[in-house]
């Protein structure tokens, strides 16, 4: 199956046409190197060098410090594509270019000069929206422990972010740290996912000079367009999304090749016409959500690049896509298991995707109890006042008579 999803952004230049030619490119080998990378539990060698050289890993850095700054349809190209290669590393990418934009957007000017000076780019891994560290001022910076779950690409990470709580004023902050300061929990062994090596980690009495310091929100950013960019709950949505597609583009693709190789004679059920009915129903599933991804992105945009702010519906349609293009491919792999038969089962592609939609399906801001958040607001039944917190809805309580 073969769905046409340039990227439509007016932003486009001819540094993302050649981003978007490297990634045409090293496809192939991507794809060929997924296998290895599970059982290594991390991208190999080869892949990590590719991901570098194509400048991939700079999607989200602000251009000032040589990155691409990528626009968010742009983006959802990228992610897309990456995810339909390899489930696990298009999940990695997307943490490890967030991670690292976070780093690059809200750092002193001090920090930056030293992490990007000569073309560099650190790479970074960790956390910057969990706050279950603490943080203890000190003459000069902080004292920050804690532990942090979930740190995709933690194997190729320079830093990593340690979102914190400082003791005594309740302020949030984010800690950039070299990987070397912490202390890493290899305890990744997980159903879907494996390459991924989304490893817990912690410190213990780190100290981080203020340089190395920041909090997040457009009154903080040093550089780039993060006053023209969604919030860090709807640009995790979108991250959510686009894996999503990718992910379920890929079973469909696996599951057209699998009834092309057999006989109708031979009664498979991949050959059946209540498989090509149901073939035909999420192929559209996979179309149409793309198309609500892009209108809905589009319209975003628009918005935010006159300096306002979204507006309820434009926040609900956001998470709603979100979780629709999460559902969409959760249920591309309930048609896999049920019409794949033994080829789900054997070790093979198949069954990788199967396990890897199974186990992405699990992020907090796409599960079905978004959806039904998204009902509520979009059916104008929610008291005045109610809005979208980071990934809640915030409903004021009743006046009291």
């Amino acid at each position: 199956m073969t769905i046409d999803i340039k990227a439509e952004s007016t932003q486009e230049d001819d540094e993302f046409s050649r981003l978007l030619a490297d990634l045409d490119d090293i496809y192939p080998l991507l794809q060929s190197q997924a296998a290895d990378s599970e059982r290594l539990r991390r991208p190999t060698p080869v892949v990590q060098d590719a991901l570098r050289n194509s400048g991939i890993l700079k999607l989200h850095v602000p251009a000032e410090l040589g990155g691409m700054e990528a626009s968010p349809l742009q983006i959802l190209h990228v992610v897309e594509k990456l995810s339909h290669a390899d489930a696990s590393l298009g999940w990695l990418v997307r943490a490890l270019t967030s991670e690292t934009a976070t780093a690059a957007t809200y750092l002193s000017d001090e920090a930056v000069a030293g992490l990007f000076a000569e073309g560099r780019c650190p790479l970074v891994a960790g956390q910057s929206s969990s706050f279950t560290g603490r943080a203890v001022r000190i003459d000069g910076g902080y004292k920050v422990s804690g532990a942090w779950q979930f740190a995709p690409g933690v194997s190729m990470a320079t830093h990593l972010n340690l979102a914190a709580t400082v003791e005594g004023t309740g302020e949030r902050v984010v800690c950039l740290v070299p990987r070397s300061a912490v202390r890493i929990s290899d305890n990744w062994d997980m159903l879907g996912l494996r390459a991924t090596a989304s490893l817990d980690y912690r410190a213990d009495d780190v100290l981080v000079e203020n340089a190395y310091v920041f909090g997040i929100g457009p009154e903080n950013a040093g550089r780039g367009r993060s006053a023209h960019w969604p919030s860090p709950a709807l640009l995790a949505g979108l991250h959510q999304a686009a894996w999503s597609q990718g992910v379920g583009r890929r079973m469909l693709d696996e599951l057209g090749e699998l009834t092309r190789r057999k006989d109708p004679a031979e009664g498979s059920p991949v050959t059946s016409d209540e498989f090509f009915g149901e073939f035909a129903r999420h192929f559209s599933h996979v179309r149409g959500t793309m198309a609500l991804l892009r209108d809905t992105l589009r319209d975003n945009e628009s918005t935010l690049a006159t300096g306002s702010r979204l507006n309820d519906e434009q926040e609900t349609m956001s998470r709603l896509a979100c979780s629709l293009a999460t559902r969409t491919a959760l249920e591309i792999s309930q048609l896999v298991h049920r019409f794949a038969g033994a080829q789900v089962m054997r070790d093979g592609v198949l069954q990788r995707f199967f396990r890897d939609s199974h186990a992405g399906s699990q992020h907090r801001g796409s599960s079905h109890i978004v959806t039904q958040k998204c009902g509520r607001m979009l059916s104008g039944t929610l008291p005045a006042g109610s809005h979208w917190g980071f990934f809640d809805l915030v409903v004021p309580e009743p006046a009291v008579a």
